[in-house]
């Protein structure tokens, strides 16, 4: 999942690979495409935007290690909560009363490292547990320092 300014298809343009991966937006979206040759120029030209593509990279591969290492270890419910903190630390604004994102079972999912169905339940026990309120396809976050504290 992506936020303004941030950049997405790169390490496939590094590889020297096809772009496999499908995208959706969840808001209005202006995208820019920057053309091979220009990317290509870029980096081997400014020594500061390679060490910034060096630096995603390194905090990707992070952030890929520090994931499965929560997968292979962390409960479901703990996961969960992970993958619904990291929502709102991303996406929640300042002026945000409460928080509430649009998100796909699914896409929660695979963020949390967990079946679809296994993920449904979790939340439907968030709920329940008055931790979070489910409308449709939005979550609402009722109770962060909960959500903080879940206990493995």
């Amino acid at each position: 999942m992506f936020k303004e300014g941030d950049f997405f298809g790169y390490l496939a343009l590094l590889e020297e690979n096809e772009y496999s991966d499908s995208a959706a937006a969840l808001e209005d979206t202006e995208v820019c495409l920057v053309p091979k040759e220009e990317f290509y120029t870029l980096i081997y030209k400014n020594a500061e935007v390679s060490r910034k593509f060096i630096k995603m990279l390194s905090d990707d591969l992070q952030d890929k290690e520090n994931q499965l290492l929560k997968i292979a270890y962390n409960s479901v419910r703990k996961r969960v909560s992970e993958a619904l903190l990291k929502l709102y630390q991303r996406y929640k604004k300042e002026s945000d009363q409460k928080f509430s994102i649009g998100i796909s079972r699914a896409d929660l999912a695979n963020l949390a490292g967990t079946a679809t169905e296994t993920t449904i339940r979790t939340l439907s026990d968030f709920k329940e547990e008055g931790i979070i309120q489910i409308n449709g396809g939005t979550i609402t976050f009722c109770n962060i320092e909960k959500l903080q504290r879940m206990k493995n």
